[in-house]
């Protein structure tokens, strides 16, 4: 074998063959699986903490969450505050009450029914009450009961028109930002 002529225009001269081996490895071809050059390391798991110790969960209960957080805490106060107070007029003057209703709505309906659904829509605000309360922890049966639990809120809404258009509009808010994909991101976080 022969050493390149100097003179030649398709033979390179020795140092430009050098130079040539020395350049980096290209770009792999289009659809060939990409992996890191050598030296650096392999891209995190899927799951796992990203480069430089990211963290692919929120660590911080989000903007959604909270503002649901707080919308639920005012429907589930509006709700027990006024079953409470119906509750109490109903203790207070039974006749009355059933007097005042048949008048006002021309159907006659016992106290005692109007107590149960007052004593239903109580005990459904307590428990929207200590939902709200559990979201700092998160977990997913807090947001799952949570929407079970807004979704109630709209019907009782529907049943207690006209004062339960604040339900309505609170409910329907409210489950659309826990519904969201930032709060279930919240919800699924790994828990310490």
């Amino acid at each position: 074998m022969s050493l390149p002529d100097q003179n030649n225009p398709y033979g390179g001269s020795q140092g430009q063959q050098q130079q040539a081996q020395q350049q980096p490895p290209q770009q792999q071809p289009y659809g060939y699986p990409q992996y890191p050059a050598a030296g650096q390391p392999y891209p995190a798991y899927p799951g796992g903490p990203g480069p430089y110790g990211a963290v692919d969960h929120p660590t911080s209960i989000p903007g959604k969450a909270t503002a649901a957080r707080i919308m639920m805490f005012i429907s589930g106060g509006l709700q027990s505050m006024l079953s409470i107070l119906l509750l109490i007029g109903i203790a207070v003057a039974k006749e009355d009450f059933e007097e005042g209703f048949e008048d006002g709505s021309g159907v006659s309906v016992p106290a005692e029914a109007v107590a149960v659904v007052a004593g239903v829509y109580l005990v459904h605000a307590i428990i929207g009450i200590v939902l709200a309360s559990l979201f700092g922890k998160g977990g997913g049966g807090v947001r799952v009961g949570s929407i079970v639990w807004l979704s109630f809120l709209i019907l009782f809404g529907v049943v207690a028109l006209p004062i339960g258009i604040i339900w309505i509009a609170l409910g329907i808010i409210s489950l659309v930002m826990v519904s969201s994909s930032v709060s279930g991101r919240w919800f699924a976080r790994p828990k310490p």
